[in-house]
């Protein structure tokens, strides 16, 4: 079921296929909170050999300097991207910015392969560790209500959005973005954002915070949302002139 806030996240870039500034961009992504959320990173299976019937994504998070648990194993069965060749499989992992309270966790996996003629094997098991990277961005026009962060993992496999907020508003006031998954859409919060933005001098820092695998490189760009005078919202983007911004974790 698409929740409220991937609603609005659609609604929001709505027209950014059709753009050519925003190159990279994604017409559908998930949508996170600042602070809290998921990363959407999508893992590969190539098959190399003839006669795979099915290939197994297997994986457990865990603590630092702690072997995997894999009682508490989460399988799935990779779909495979027909017309490739060599066929590859594909899953998008959902995961987590805390584990068990931490920001930083190990993210555990490993492939289960059966073959056609009913027998299996099992790939090594691979670890990457999972850590939060700050992002912001300096709005020096003072124009900006809201900004969104569209990023992935290691290219554009599997794009997401995440609101930054402003420095100057806290997180749960009433025209902090953490009203957007209920109040968006709702002039009345947006010229009240607005209006409480004008009090804080530009140029304004807007911030957040995303999770990814250690190593990894994140492509992003951002939507910059403005409010008329009627509430009534704006967008453009400032994706680095069409070569999007990159940072490894």
């Amino acid at each position: 079921m698409t929740t409220d806030t991937e609603i609005v996240a659609q609604q929001l870039v709505k027209k950014t296929l059709n753009n050519p500034d925003s190159k990279g961009a994604a017409l559908d992504a998930p949508y996170t909170r600042p602070f809290e959320g998921f990363t959407y990173i999508k893992k590969d299976w190539v098959d190399h050999e003839d006669g795979i019937e099915s290939v197994t994504f297997n994986m457990a998070l865990g603590k630092l300097n702690l072997p995997a648990n894999w009682n508490h194993v989460e399988s799935y069965v990779m779909m495979p991207e027909w017309g490739t060749l060599p066929l590859k499989r594909s899953w998008v992992v959902r995961l987590p910015t805390h584990f068990d309270g931490e920001e930083k966790y190990l993210f555990h996996y490993y492939f289960q392969i059966r073959y056609e003629d009913g027998s299996e094997k099992v790939s090594d098991t691979f670890t990457q560790l999972m850590m939060p990277k700050n992002v912001e961005y300096i709005d020096h026009s003072g124009s900006c209500t809201h900004i969104i962060l569209h990023w992935s993992v290691d290219g554009w496999s599997y794009p997401q959005n995440t609101e930054l907020e402003v420095e100057g508003i806290e997180w749960g006031d009433e025209f902090s973005v953490s009203q957007v998954p209920y109040r968006s859409g709702d002039r009345l919060y947006e010229r009240g954002r607005a209006l409480t933005l004008q009090r804080i001098p530009p140029p304004r820092r807007f911030y957040a915070t995303v999770w990814a695998p250690r190593g990894t490189n994140l492509n992003y760009c951002f939507n910059l949302i403005a409010a008329d005078s009627e509430g009534k919202l704006q967008n453009r983007w400032d994706n680095n002139c069409g070569s999007n911004f990159k940072m490894t974790i």
